[in-house]
């Protein structure tokens, strides 16, 4: 008799290393000295930059 996981290839699916992310304290804004946050991924200060940051929606 024959087994059917013969027939199916094995996928690849292994997920890639990721780097490590530093989990320490947001770094200081360059101008008004206040915590930056992290927004879409990049740290900014939304005091600063304004307050309607984030993705384009529309």
């Amino acid at each position: 008799m024959h087994d059917q996981d013969e027939d199916e290839p094995e996928l690849d699916i292994e997920l890639p290393v990721f780097p490590m992310v530093s989990s320490g304290p947001p770094p200081e804004c360059s101008f008004c000295g206040d915590p930056m946050s992290l927004i879409d991924g990049d740290w900014s200060c939304p005091d600063c930059n304004g307050e309607l940051i984030g993705p384009e929606t529309g």
